[in-house]
């Protein structure tokens, strides 16, 4: 009895910790706070590696696995590991809800897409169940009878891994006969490539170079100020204020102070600062709505904000254009650091147009630029983003060079009316360099 019950115990636990990392796992997707790789890879690597993880499973279920992979597939271009995953979610299912039979993992070449499969010999599922089984939290079925237990997460997030991928997935089954989950990923052809880590970190010295270079995208500050350095702080503590002022003070920075946001607003439009420190947690205006006016006003909204708060609540800011967000107690040291960067960068919502047929580039390029702190548009043809270089007036735009040559982008907009001195960064295949000077 006692072992029955600490076996019941463990795995509950077991259960429990796979259901945690399953939400926290889904949740950063969402936010969009994972780290995806892109590697050039083998889809037969990655069934490989998954049969690895679920063949005791297949065994244990006295079932047979089958593969039937085409030869000589072409490479794909991703996250291995978030591959691999996608597949121990398709497999582990497809063993659970069989009885008796096999399970199939299939690959082919269909156009320009690779198409994976994971076919079972299962109890199949209802044609009216087949749109929520990748709805979270979901497991169709009859919940009375004999259902595996499940977290209900593993198909969401394996359809969250394939549209990062720009891939599809779904499902085609019959009760009684079974089921087949499939899915779809672009495959390398010569003229196509992924963003390296590498190939990020080029281009953010390129930009940082470029806004160097050129006096109308590094000056941050709004016309007609001063080119001393005034931070405001905006805070209704008052010995937070007293603190911040000393400190900054004390490293050559001039301080002007608001004890409310109707008194920070007011400063601003009357002296714009080159920085604004601000604490959300204020009577009468927070700083989220003090954030949302400076940032909707084109006077102010160059103007860098930190916000130091006990609040946390950084993804609300982000939505807002805050350039860093912070959390008390005062971190003097990280403060002092990102003040440094946003005063030095003057990037504080610089708008950068991203042109790039491949959307996984444009994906990937916004996702980055966005956490440096900068406002991103962006556009998969030419025509489009002539369109939006007119009406949304970037500082910089980072184009593909053969959309570009195509499409006489750069001729174009050279000639247009406020985009004369716009800052451009060509972007190459991977047999020439990709972050050139300014053209």
């Amino acid at each position: 009895m006692i072992n029955d019950n600490l076996n019941i115990i463990i795995g509950e636990g077991v259960r429990l910790t796979s259901l945690i990392n399953d939400v926290l796992d889904i949740a950063k997707m969402e936010a969009g706070k994972v780290d995806w790789k892109h590697e050039t890879i083998s889809i037969e690597d990655i069934i490989g590696r998954a049969w690895q993880s679920t063949q005791s499973l297949c065994t244990k279920a006295g079932l047979e696995f089958i593969k039937d992979v085409q030869p000589d597939l072409p490479p794909i271009t991703g996250d291995s590991d978030r591959l691999v995953q996608v597949l121990i979610n398709l497999i582990s299912n497809a063993v659970k809800f069989t009885k008796d039979g096999s399970v199939t993992c299939r690959a082919k070449l269909v156009n320009t897409e690779m198409v994976i499969s994971i076919t079972d010999t299962g109890m199949g599922i209802d044609a009216k169940d087949k749109e929520s089984v990748f709805e979270k939290f979901k497991q169709v079925g009859d919940t009375l009878t004999d259902k595996p237990k499940g977290t209900g997460l593993g198909l969401p997030i394996s359809k969250q891994i394939v549209n990062h991928h720009q891939g599809r997935i779904w499902v085609e089954s019959e009760p009684g006969k079974g089921s087949t989950f499939s899915f779809t990923l672009p495959v390398q052809t010569e003229t196509s490539y992924r963003l390296t880590s590498t190939d990020l970190k080029t281009l953010m010295k390129t930009i940082h170079s470029g806004t160097k270079a050129h006096p109308n995208i590094a000056d941050g500050m709004v016309a007609g100020v001063s080119t001393s350095k005034t931070i405001l702080v905006v805070d209704d503590d008052e010995s937070i204020r007293e603190l911040l002022t000393q400190e900054l003070q004390n490293v050559g920075y001039s301080v002007e102070t608001a004890k409310n946001g109707m008194e920070a607003i007011k400063s601003i439009k009357e002296r714009p600062p080159q920085l604004i420190i601000l604490d959300v947690m204020m009577p009468e205006m927070n700083g989220f709505d003090v954030a949302a006016i400076i940032k909707g006003d084109p006077a102010t909204a160059n103007v860098p904000i930190i916000i130091l708060s006990v609040v946390e609540d950084s993804e609300r800011g982000r939505h807002l254009g805050v350039d860093r967000y912070l959390t008390k107690p005062i971190n003097k040291e990280l403060l002092f650091s990102d003040i440094k960067t946003l005063l030095a960068d003057g990037a504080s919502r610089k708008k950068i147009l991203v042109v790039d047929e491949d959307e996984s580039n444009v994906k990937t390029l916004t996702d980055v630029l966005k956490t440096k702190g900068y406002t991103v548009v962006s556009a998969t043809d030419g025509p489009d983003s002539i369109e939006k270089a007119k009406t949304e007036r970037p500082d910089i735009i980072i184009v593909d060079a053969l959309l570009s040559e195509r499409d006489q982008l750069v001729k174009t907009l050279r000639f247009e009316k406020g985009l004369e001195n716009v800052y451009f960064i060509y972007l190459y295949g991977p047999e020439k360099q990709k972050f050139p000077a300014n053209v």
